[in-house]
């Protein structure tokens, strides 16, 4: 209810409509749909990041464990 209500105020207090050019065009959309819509870009773009460097680490890591001796077997 709380969230709902500070969407709201977002919403009433960032209404005015700004001109954006992208690209090759121009659209004129409200500043907080805007507001939102870059925020969501750099959440999905931050969780790709993170997914990717630990799909990455998970991948390096598998590498050196297949070139480490087991402990098991110096013995």
């Amino acid at each position: 209810m709380v969230l709902a209500i500070l969407i709201v105020i977002f919403s009433v207090k960032n209404a005015q409509m700004v001109l954006v050019d992208v690209l090759f065009t121009k659209l004129e959309i409200s500043l907080a749909f805007l507001l939102i819509l870059v925020f969501i870009t750099g959440l999905v773009t931050g969780a790709v990041f993170i997914l990717l460097s630990n799909r990455i680490k998970a991948i390096k890591h598998k590498k050196t464990e297949k070139h480490t001796p087991d402990e098991s077997t110096e013995q």
